[in-house]
């Protein structure tokens, strides 16, 4: 399964959560009564046409399914990889990244393949949605259908669980399905491939996870 959060052609969207309060999204601390931001290195007041750096085509690194504690990017020119990157000072004190983002909302339209390549064979798309859950943002509470390309999309199965970013690899249980998959039942063993095996494939951030499924139907 192919996550890919930012660049040009994302397939997942963060639609609740810090990154759609306006009280942060011109600049992060904490918003005051009057609708500006605590200053934390020169604050700036969110009236004032910044654009903030926290947006869908930044917070791939914080909310996404890697679990990846790097710098924050945004898009931009400002560099030579094309993309400006954000340091941890400018956080908050007593602050992480992947706290801020706890109770996050990510919609997915996300693509599965028979192998790790983006551009392997295409076998179907996985639609639903994943919640950063934890306050420590290592596990995200995911509810989504894989449908099959093979069956019209007609065939499916419902997958719902933990998926914890922190561990070697997560169990998602299987709710039902739909086509030749009715009344299954069963669980899927999910790892994340790790990140240099998928250099090149997309200007967005992405993130693959190996899905192992065991079911009756």
């Amino acid at each position: 399964m192919h996550d890919i959060l930012g660049g040009s052609n994302p397939t997942a969207i963060a639609i609740t959560g810090v990154v759609n309060n306006p009280a942060v999204n011109g600049q992060l601390a904490f918003p005051k009564p009057n609708g500006a931001n605590l200053p934390v290195n020169n604050g700036v007041d969110e009236n004032s046409g910044n654009n903030g750096f926290l947006n869908n085509n930044n917070i791939p690194l914080l909310s996404g399914l890697g679990g990846n504690a790097q710098a924050m990017l945004q898009n931009g020119n400002n560099n030579g990889g094309g993309f400006p990157a954000l340091v941890g000072g400018q956080v908050p004190a007593g602050s992480t990244l992947q706290k801020l983002m706890f109770g996050t909302m990510t919609v997915i339209d996300d693509e599965l393949t028979i192998g790790h390549e983006l551009t392997s064979g295409f076998i179907g798309k996985a639609q639903g949605f994943y919640v950063a859950s934890s306050v420590d943002g290592t596990s995200h509470t995911m509810a989504f259908t894989a449908m099959f390309e093979s069956g019209h999309y007609a065939d499916t199965l419902s997958f719902f669980g933990v998926h914890r970013t922190g561990a070697s690899e997560s169990h998602l249980a299987i709710m039902g399905g739909t086509g030749k998959y009715v009344n299954s039942k069963g669980f899927a063993i999910v790892r994340i491939v790790p990140a240099s095996n998928q250099t090149g494939e997309t200007d967005g951030f992405q993130t693959v996870l190996e899905f192992n499924v065991y079911l009756t139907y």
